[in-house]
C-alpha cells in the first residue's frame, strides 16, 4: 500500500511498505464517514425483500455461498494490541458469525517493485506475508499480518449481516506506529458483494497527524484459482489518499472471497513521499491457499 520508511538490513535496503487489506483497509478515525451508494439493509434480507430485489434487477451478488472448510488452528496466537479509545461496535445489521473468516494462518506471496527516490531504480520487493486470524469473539475478528517487507498490521473486524467492518487498525514498523479507531466502523466490504456497489470513508488518525480518504468499488466478479481451488472474487478497486505527515496516492485491486471471507489477491500501485523522500510501488500478493495452516 505505501512505503513509509526504509531499514538497511542484511547489507541491502529493505523497504517498509503498509499493506491494504481489503481488503482494502487503511485508515479512518473518529471524523470518519462513509456511504453507500447501495443502500445497506439493517438486518439479513427477508425472503420479501430478496424476491423484490431480483424484480428490480438489482445488481448481481457475487457468489458468497460457503463451502466447506476445514478450520486450522484456533488461531489464540494473534495477538491483540491496547486501544487508545473504546472499541466501536456500531455497524448496521445483526453479529453472522457464519460469515466469519475461518481462524487460522494464512500465507501470502508477495512479488513486485519499489523505486526510492527521482529518478530510481526500481527495487525487488518480493516476500511473503503471514495472516493469523483469531475465532470470532462477540461478534469481532482480530487479525495480525506480518510481512516481509510491511512491518505488522493489526486490525479488528466487526462481522455483520450487511459486510465487514473496520472498528480499529494499527501499523506497525521501524518507521512509525499509526493506530485508526473509526467510531462508528466503517465499511470494508459489503455483503451481499454486488457488482457495481460503491462506497466511501474518510478519517485521521489517533495522534491527528495523518488523514486518510477511500473511494471503493466493486468492478467486476472474477474466478481465480487458489491452491488448486476455483475461488469466486469480487474485484474491489480502491483509491485511497493519505495527506498530512504522509504523503500517498494508491490504487488497490483486491480479489475479495465472499465465500472465504478472505482477500485471495490484492495488487497496488502508488507514488507518495516521507519526510521528503520519493517513491513508487507496484506490488501483488497472492494467498497460496484459501485453508488455514
Amino acid at each position: 500500500m505505501s512505503c513509509f520508511g526504509q531499514l538497511r538490513q542484511n547489507g541491502r535496503v529493505r523497504i517498509l511498505l503498509v499493506t491494504l487489506l481489503a481488503v482494502s483497509a487503511c485508515s479512518a478515525g473518529s471524523s470518519a464517514k462513509q456511504s453507500l451508494d447501495v443502500p445497506v439493509p439493517t438486518g439479513p434480507p427477508s425472503a420479501t425483500t430478496a424476491a423484490a430485489a431480483q424484480a428490480s434487477k438489482q445488481p448481481t451478488a457475487v457468489g458468497s455461498t460457503a463451502p466447506t472448510v476445514t478450520s486450522g488452528p484456533t488461531a489464540s496466537s494473534a495477538a491483540t494490541f491496547t486501544p487508545v479509545a473504546p472499541l466501536a461496535t456500531r455497524a448496521p445489521g445483526t453479529i453472522a458469525a457464519q460469515k466469519a473468516t475461518a481462524p487460522g494462518v494464512y500465507t501470502s506471496d508477495e512479488s513486485g517493485t519499489v523505486t526510492l527516490g527521482s529518478p530510481g531504480t526500481p527495487q525487488d520487493a518480493s516476500g511473503t506475508t503471514t495472516l493469523t486470524v483469531a475465532p470470532l469473539k462477540n461478534g469481532v475478528q482480530h487479525s495480525s499480518l506480518h510481512s516481509d517487507n510491511t512491518g505488522d498490521t493489526d486490525e479488528d473486524i466487526l462481522v455483520r449481516s450487511t459486510g465487514s467492518y473496520i472498528a480499529a487498525l494499527k501499523l506497525t514498523s521501524p518507521a512509525f506506529t499509526k493506530e485508526f479507531r473509526p467510531s462508528p466502523a466503517v465499511l470494508l466490504v459489503p455483503d451481499p458483494a454486488k457488482v457495481g456497489s460503491t462506497w466511501t470513508w474518510g478519517g485521521t488518525s489517533t495522534d491527528g497527524k495523518t488523514k486518510a480518504a477511500t473511494t471503493n468499488k466493486i468492478g467486476s466478479s472474477q474466478t481465480l484459482t487458489i491452491g488448486g481451488t476455483k475461488v469466486v472474487c469480487a474485484v474491489v478497486q480502491t483509491h485511497l489518499v493519505l495527506s498530512g505527515d504522509i504523503d500517498y496516492t494508491t490504487d488497490l485491486t483486491t480479489y475479495w472471497s465472499p465465500a472465504f471471507h478472505l482477500p485471495v489477491k490484492t495488487h497496488s500501485v502508488g507514488k507518495g513521499a516521507y519526510n521528503g523522500f520519493p517513491f513508487t510501488t507496484d506490488i501483488t500478493s497472492v494467498m497460496r491457499s484459501v485453508k488455514p495452516a
